[in-house]
Formats: structure tokens, sequence, C-alpha cells
């Protein structure tokens, strides 16, 4: 026995210390993590960094090292072990967990390697698209020939670069050739500004070559044309058009329709070009559209621009209402969902999920067979058709004012070949007419919204079963001084919730020197229309803050049962009190908070429970500011 075995087995504490590949792995896994339950961290690395070397060949052996790397904090170091455990013996475990281990990383170099992964993951749903979008243009920005563009758009904006000021000598070919480009195009919005300005200065070069017959393009820069327009499509149009632009783009868009009422020959690229300034179903022709045969990838976009929006109109007739939308607010909010639905998603995350440490404590609380949920302002329906696919035994039902959304809802829960789950159009403020009890209740991003947050919580929790969870989300009023900013410059241009206006507003916020305002770039909800309308426009916003959570929670005999946080932030508080205890401490919660305004910049996110004895109802008021 070598010094480095015999000091494995004094830390693990077997008879039999490690040697051949698997040998006394099972008791290695075991003992290491114990060490991580101890929080004694390095010491598990050390064991399973040792585990690993005696055996290379055993995935195990990596899933344990790499879930003591993230423990520690060392994402980049766990993905390299996560990546290796996976390309042993894939699994649906092992996806999911490299998809948590790179989420928050941004790569510096690309080898290839991790590219593939990321492709993969993208076009499998390993994960949900916006949790893999920043990690995704970390690698598409090392592909020299879109940095190269990326510099030229940002040094010429707001001015719009010729293809061959912009693309150089190569041209096309390697965006075309850039697979994970074209993928995440398709998947999600693109949330870099620099690489938003560079697709917007390529769409306006792909145009011009349109209106200047440049020749038909091939396969992959018919796929690149169409992916581009795809995302145009699923970030509603964000992108800057000059009045030279909108007009080129309306003289294409006249020639494309005329074309189709002719029944007559056009090029392939048209559909793709025109569905990059206009959704192809405001066609006066659109309906001729799917008739025609096009290019698989032209297809695809046809599908999205023209089938699907058909779909939802022809579902809208099956969506029942359960109570009547007739306060003000609830009216305000309802019109700006249905003409904003948000958000306008692609892929769900796989219904296997590795909760972190925050999750897992509020996942503990939550009833241990799960009959009825509901998912109270439901919008477009992720997070329900998330719900639905992980609880299969469960009986869902996603409520919002938004017949639009709903509609896009129920088709992606077709899409997706969902027996358990129902959508219905419903005013929280009158959900006792709902006239059901819920064993978890999700009401994470709605209360808000309302005239009446404090209100709109009662009346949920009236419906929530004794011993029944629900998961919150609400505004914070300290990491919010961003957006509050931004709503002051909307006030005072006197800005509009329409798309021109947005659009204004975001060059306006981009190019801002005051650095508050320009930080708003950094939420992810900017580099979409209905998500920026829903970021910075609102009709209806409240802002909270935890001493006003903490109160309705005693007032109201509810339990507080966790946050759901990124695991860094929940390491950086139990630094600051280590005492197991407070983590379910809101004043210490409150404390924190206030040393890290930005601790809650996704919303405060966290469980409650109903105690199984608590009496039905509380005439419990809203609490006051101090």
């Amino acid at each position: 026995m070598n010094r480095r075995q015999r000091r494995a087995s004094r830390l693990s504490g077997a008879r039999t210390p490690l040697g051949p590949a698997g040998t006394n792995l099972a008791g290695a896994g075991l003992h290491g993590a114990a060490l991580l339950a101890q929080g004694r961290i390095e010491e598990a690395i050390g064991f399973f960094e040792r585990a690993v070397a005696l055996n290379p060949d055993v995935a195990a052996a990596r899933d344990n090292l790499a879930k003591a790397y993230m423990a520690a904090g060392k994402p980049e170091l766990a993905i390299d072990a996560a990546a290796r455990a996976l390309e042993l013996k894939e699994t649906p475990e092992r996806k999911i967990f490299f998809a948590h281990c790179v989420k928050s990383v941004r790569f510096v170099a690309d080898d290839g390697r991790f590219r593939n992964l990321m492709l993969r993951a993208l076009g499998e749903g390993w994960a949900r698209p916006r949790e893999l979008t920043g990690v995704c243009i970390s690698l598409i920005k090392l592909n020299g020939a879109v940095a190269d563009g990326v510099a030229r758009a940002d040094a010429a904006w707001p001015a719009r670069l010729a293809a061959a000021d912009l693309l150089g000598a190569a041209g096309l070919a390697p965006l075309c050739a850039d697979a994970l480009l074209c993928r995440l195009l398709e998947s999600d919005p693109i949330t870099d500004i620099g690489l938003e300005r560079f697709l917007t200065n390529v769409r306006s070069a792909l145009l011009a070559g349109a209106a200047a017959a440049d020749g038909a393009p091939d396969a992959k820069q018919l796929r690149f044309c169409a992916a581009s327009a795809r995302q145009c499509f699923i970030n509603q149009y964000v992108y800057a058009t000059g009045p030279e632009e909108s007009e080129q783009a309306q003289r294409l868009r006249s020639a494309l329709e005329k074309a189709l009422a002719a029944a007559a020959p056009c090029p392939a690229h048209w559909p793709a070009i025109v569905g990059a300034y206009f959704p192809l179903h405001t066609l006066s022709e659109a309906a001729a559209l799917p008739t025609r045969q096009w290019p698989h990838s032209i297809e695809a976009l046809i599908v999205q621009q023209v089938a699907e929006p058909a779909e939802e109109r022809r579902i809208a007739a099956t969506i029942p209402a359960l109570t009547a939308i007739d306060d003000e607010v609830s009216e305000r909010v309802r019109r700006q969902y249905e003409e904003s639905p948000y958000p306008i998603w692609t892929q769900a995350a796989a219904p296997l999920k590795l909760p972190g440490a925050a999750a897992a404590a509020a996942a503990a609380d939550r009833p241990p067979q799960i009959f009825d949920a509901l998912i109270a302002g439901c919008g477009t329906g992720l997070s329900t058709i998330e719900f639905a696919r992980q609880a299969r035994s469960a009986r869902v039902l996603g409520v919002d004012l938004s017949l639009a959304s709903l509609c896009y809802a129920k088709r992606m829960a077709q899409s997706f070949g969902l027996t358990n789950v129902e959508f219905a159009q419903a005013d929280i403020m009158k959900s006792a007419a709902i006239g059901r009890q819920f064993d978890v209740i999700d009401a994470s991003g709605v209360l808000h919204h309302l005239a009446d947050p404090w209100q709109g919580w009662r009346e949920l929790s009236s419906l929530l079963r004794p011993g029944g969870a629900m998961q919150l989300g609400l505004y914070s009023e300290l990491a919010r001084a961003n957006i509050v900013a931004a709503r002051a410059l909307i006030a005072a241009r006197g800005y509009r919730p329409v798309a021109d206006d947005i659009r204004r507003c975001r060059e306006d916020i981009a190019s801002a020197a005051d650095p508050l305002l320009k930080s708003v770039i950094r939420w992810e909800d900017f580099f979409a229309t209905n998500e920026c309308r829903d970021l910075l426009f609102h009709v209806q916003e409240k802002r909270i803050t935890l001493r006003e959570i903490k109160a309705f929670i005693a007032a109201n005999g509810l339990q507080f049962a966790g946050f759901n946080l990124d695991a860094a932030i929940v390491r950086r508080f139990m630094a600051r009190f280590p005492e197991p205890a407070a983590l379910t401490d809101l004043d210490r919660w409150d404390a924190f908070e206030t040393e890290a305004p930005n601790t809650f910049a996704a919303m405060y996110q966290f469980w409650v429970r109903k105690p199984a004895a608590a009496a039905a109802g509380s005439g419990a008021t809203a609490p006051t500011r101090d």
C-alpha cells in the first residue's frame, strides 16, 4: 500500500484501500458523500480526485467529483468531470447534471468538445434554452468571423454596414457553418447586445442581397436565413430597423404576396427574409405558403410562423373561462398579455431535475404525493408543462387572464403529448370561483401584477389544502433599482408600450452613460419585445420587501419553507450566517439582501406550507411598510 492509498484509506475508514478500477467504489462514494454532508468539501474533493485517478473509466466516480466541485463553487472543474462521465456512459440524469453545471460558465477557448455537447443540449432539451443561452453565446463569439463581425457592427452602430464590409471576403459561409449559432437562433432570444447588433446588421445585408437578386442561396445559407427569421419571430422583432430598411422590407413583402396570389414561382429565400421582418401569418396570402413545396428549413419556418399561430387560433374556442374578468387592473393586465404573450419559448427543460441546495430544502417540504396542482398566472405555459411532465400522476390546472397566452400554452402541451394538464381563463382575484382545492399551488410571477398582491395571495391560500405547499415569486424592492430608473426614463420621454417605442427605449438604455440605467441590459428579458414590455412597460407592478413577506406569512398562518436560489448565493449566505436555522430566517435574509441588494434580482422565489392543522380561511390583513 503506497502513501496515497494509505491516506485514502484513513479518510474513508475503509478496511480495503481503493485498488484496481471499480474496487470499493460504492464505499468510496458513500464516504465522500458523508464528507460533503459534513461541509468538509475540500476533503471530499481530494477523496473523489483520488477515486477518479484509480477508477478513470468509471462514470460514477466522475459524477461524484463533479458534484463536489459544484458544491465548492468550481463549475469550470465540474463541467469537465460531468462531461467525462457523460462520455463514459450517457444517462438522462447525466445530461441534466451537465447542463446544470455548465449554465453559469463562460468559455474563453473552444476545442469543439463542449461546442458539440452544447449543440446536443439545446437540441435534446437537457435544460431550458434560456439556461444555456449565455454559455452558448460565449462559444459562438469564439468563432473568429463572429467576433470580427461583432466588433465591426458595434463600431459602426447605429449605421449599417454593407455585407462586404461587415462579413469580409468569406461572406456568410462561417456563419452558415456554425451549427451552434443556427441552433441557438432557432431556440431562444440572443441575450448579448454586441451579438444582437451584429445579427441586426446581418439581417439588413440579407435583405439588401434579396432586393438585388444576388442569386439563389445554397442549403446552408438558406438554413441560416431561416434560422435568422425564426430568431426574429422568437424575439418578437426586437431588432432596430431604419426607415429605408423598413421600406425595402415592405417592398419584398409585397413582391412575395403578389407571387403567392398569382401562384407564380418565387425564390426559396424570400419567405425567410420577409419572415425576419414580419410574421408570415400576417401576409395577405399566408394560407398559400403551406400549400407549396419548400426546402426543409423553409418548411420549418412556415410551421413556426403560419401553422402554429393558426392552431392557436383554433384552440381559442376550447379554453373555458372559470371566472369573470371585470376588475379594472385585471383587465389592463389581460390586455397587455393578449397583445404580448409572455414568454415565447420553444423547449421545456427535461422532466427529471437535480435540485440545488435551496430547492432541495423546499422540495423536502412538499407533500409526498401530489394529486392536484394549480399554476396561477401560467402565461404561455412553460412552468406548467415542466411540472406536468415531471409529475405525470398529478392533475395540473394552469390559469391566466390572457387567452392568447393560454392558447400558446395548450398548443405546446399538445406537442409534448401531455394528458394530465388543462388550461382555463381566470382572474386570481376571484380564485374562490374556481371551486377546487389543490395540494400544490405555483404563483411564481403573478402576484406583483395584481391590484392587491396580498389579497391575491390570500385568495390562492384559500384553495390550498392543509399540509399543501405553495411556490411564490415576488419582485424585490431593493433588486429593481435599475428597473425603476428605466421606468422613469420611459415616463420622461413619453414612450408607449408599442414595438417601435420599445425599440427606441432599448437603444436609449444600451447607449446610456448612467451605469445604473445601462445595467438593465443584463436582464435577459431585455432581448425580446414582449419580455421587454413585461420588464419595463408593465401596466401594473408592485415591489415587495422581505419584512412585508414575513408579516404576511405570520398573519396568515403559513410556514416559510425556503428560497429557490443559486447555490453560489446560498454559499455566500451560509458563510455570513453559518447556523443551519438561518436558511429559513427571513430576518437574516433581509440583512443579507440589505448588504447585497442584487441577491433577489430574479425575484423572491420561495416556498410556504399551510400547516396540516391550519383552520381554513384567515381574516388577517395585508402588512404595511415600516
